[in-house]
């Protein structure tokens, strides 16, 4: 049995002494704390926080998105086209001035089997539906624009049709400050999804139409390489020329 030590006597002291010498000499005792390890970065290289989930700072890869380029100005990368419709009674519409509303429809309804109605109102599409499931095939419905400011008195109508889908037929080579007019009416009466576009052999700045934002899709041959403007091309493989009226 080891003898009592008093905490008066000068071998505590001692005692005492030696350990605190034996700490000062241990470097483990001094050494600076281990930092935390980095957080996670994303694929993107966005720095996360642990409570951070990287869901937040993902961007959908359809997501149109500007991008610069160097000093000529924003590029904007196109998203694709949605899918066509193919349910029996699905009411898809096409928008667009004049003829140019009546050709497209009749090209996205070849690519998914469907039959073309005039729909104007609310009455027009329940019956064009109803005849969608009678013949056992999608439609869809045309409306023709006889000016670029004639959305705001069709509003009421047209958002009475409350298609399945929507669809603007757009003649790139007209005035793109006069497209967007009535593009951008028809968005906002009816959350637009794609753009059917034409005419890129009839101007030499088709891709500007990209400003518009909306997905697109050719109904002719796509344009050449763009210049200011690029376009993501999904619908189509690299280097090909996708025929009318098949997509």
């Amino acid at each position: 049995m080891l003898p009592a030590v008093s905490t008066s006597s000068q071998t505590f002291a001692a005692i005492l002494d030696d350990l605190v010498r034996a700490t000062d000499l241990d470097p483990a005792a001094h050494a600076a704390p281990t930092p935390p390890p980095p957080p996670a970065s994303s694929p993107k290289g966005t720095s996360l926080s642990p409570s951070e989930p990287e869901g937040d700072n993902e961007v959908p890869l359809d997501e149109p998105r500007e991008r610069t380029n160097g000093g000529a100005g924003g590029v904007l990368v196109q998203r694709a086209a949605p899918a066509r419709l193919r349910g029996k009674g699905d009411l898809t519409l096409v928008v667009g001035l004049g003829g140019d509303a009546r050709e497209a429809a009749g090209i996205l309804a070849a690519s998914a089997d469907a039959d073309v109605l005039a729909v104007a109102d609310r009455r027009e599409a329940l019956a064009a539906r109803a005849e969608g499931v009678r013949r056992e095939c999608p439609i869809v419905g045309v409306v023709e624009l006889a000016r670029v400011d004639a959305v705001p008195a069709l509003a009421a109508s047209l958002a009475a049709i409350e298609p399945d889908q929507v669809w603007v037929a757009v003649d790139v080579s007209r005035k793109l400050d006069d497209t967007a007019v009535w593009v951008r009416a028809v968005d906002a009466v009816l959350a637009v999804d794609g753009m059917a576009a034409h005419g890129a052999a009839l101007t030499a700045t088709p891709w500007a139409v990209g400003a518009l934002g909306l997905p697109l899709l050719w109904l002719d041959a796509p344009p050449g390489p763009p210049t200011t403007v690029s376009t993501n091309w999904l619908d189509t493989p690299p280097g090909k020329t996708p025929p009318r009226a098949a997509y």
